[in-house]
């Protein structure tokens, strides 16, 4: 998967992600979504192809493993924002058209 296409990805799961949990979760943990379901999203795109790579031998298994988290910083960390600022706009405008509704 590509850097472009990854951040893609996670921004637009994270964003349904979150709009779903904010519509039907505990009212407390509405902020903390934001930062936890871009992170889990990234974080486990990142490694699928580690975890579910398949066959070979032990040895192929971890030169991939440690090239993987060699670029894990690089990868997560645009990832990561890439679903969070969106979540947290989404979180953002769900407020305001809650307070409109609300007069």
């Amino acid at each position: 998967m590509s850097f472009l296409s990854g951040a893609f990805l996670v921004a637009v799961l994270s964003t349904g992600v979150v709009w779903l949990l904010r519509a039907v979760g505990p009212k407390d943990l509405r902020n903390l979504w934001i930062i936890v379901v871009p992170f889990a999203v990234s974080f486990c795109l990142y490694w699928a192809p580690v975890w579910f790579g398949g066959g070979g031998s032990e040895y192929e298994r971890a030169a991939l493993k440690a090239e993987y988290h060699n670029w894990e910083l690089i990868f997560l960390v645009p990832w990561f924002f890439a679903g969070a600022i969106p979540s947290a706009v989404i979180v953002g405008m769900l407020a305001i058209f809650r307070k409109r509704r609300a007069r």
